[in-house]
């Protein structure tokens, strides 16, 4: 990993490049172990460069966000964890009411720059942590509403080439958006409504506050570890299972959620995935309901 940093130094990179970085420090479960080289890219150039670097070196890579969705083992990840740097992170809006945000940009600055300029449409991913990048990649929402309903076009790095795709180039499943290998969210636009910014906040807040009644807002979470079956909801099923306040070392299924397994503190990724381990046979040895992670689990 020393030669490619040095590689990346010698071609300009100027983001920020490190080696055994603990991802731990990324994630919101605040566990997992090294990645073997962590570089922040600061635009689209820097980003192509060092994706061009890795794959001529054969490295694996991957991209983060905020680390809300996401597991790494204890062994970390041996290649590239990328986080996409400040120049990914504007946010504007034009006189078609149209919201342009950058992958980097977080939904709390994306749903702030709503309120301020009057647009609405995207107060369903209030509560939500993480990055725009993160959201649509996940296809984030509610039981109602979702990203695929009002995102137009995405902007991404594929062949090393940027480019924007159309809304009918994109395939949206339930929490997935289906994205040839290799191929990185730079940006999205979004097709908003006009309306107060009272209005909007007055929804913002009210989604908040659902979100706090029936989440672990305060908790070391990843989310919602699996995913709903179809026509059921994974919650219910680990809920009537018994298995909340089930614990595996320092992991725990949430009192409040059951589909949220928390971090009480000292957990180690090996009782996450101990614990959901426990959690999907349990659940279908009561109902026959085998269930599939939402978390992105990097293992060794």
């Amino acid at each position: 990993m020393k030669e490619i940093r040095k590689i990346l130094a010698d071609r300009g990179f100027s983001g920020k490049v490190a080696e055994h970085e603990p991802m731990a420090r990324h994630c919101s479960l605040k566990v997992g172990g090294p990645a073997g080289l962590f570089a922040v890219p600061r635009d689209t150039g820097e980003l192509n460069l060092l994706v061009d670097v890795l794959e001529s070196a054969g490295v694996s890579w991957c991209v983060l966000g905020r680390g809300t969705n996401v597991l790494f083992a204890n062994g970390g990840f041996a290649g590239c964890v990328i986080r996409l740097g400040e120049g990914f992170e504007d946010i504007d809006v034009d006189d078609q009411s149209i919201l342009e945000a950058g992958a980097a940009s977080t939904t709390s600055a994306v749903l702030a720059k709503c309120v301020r300029t009057g647009l609405s449409g995207l107060e369903f991913i209030a509560g939500i942590p993480g990055t725009i990048g993160g959201a649509v990649r996940m296809n984030a929402g509610t039981g109602k509403e979702d990203i695929a309903g009002v995102i137009v076009e995405l902007m991404v790095l594929a062949d090393g080439r940027a480019l924007w795709i159309g809304r009918d180039e994109m395939e949206f499943f339930y929490r997935d958006l289906t994205l040839r290998t290799g191929t990185i969210i730079l940006g999205a636009r979004f097709r908003m409504d006009e309306d107060t910014p009272e209005v909007i906040r007055t929804r913002v807040n009210e989604q908040r506050k659902i979100r706090g009644r029936t989440q672990p807002m305060g908790e070391s979470s990843a989310g919602c570890w699996f995913r709903n079956p179809e026509g059921d909801s994974a919650g219910r099923l680990i809920d009537r299972a018994g298995l909340k306040g089930m614990m595996v070392g320092g992991a725990m299924v949430s009192q409040v959620h059951a589909n949220f397994l928390i971090n009480t503190g000292g957990a180690k990724a090996r009782d996450f995935l101990r614990l959901a381990s426990d959690v999907r046979e349990a659940v279908n040895e009561a109902f026959g309901v085998i269930l599939e992670e939402e978390v992105h689990v990097f293992e060794e």
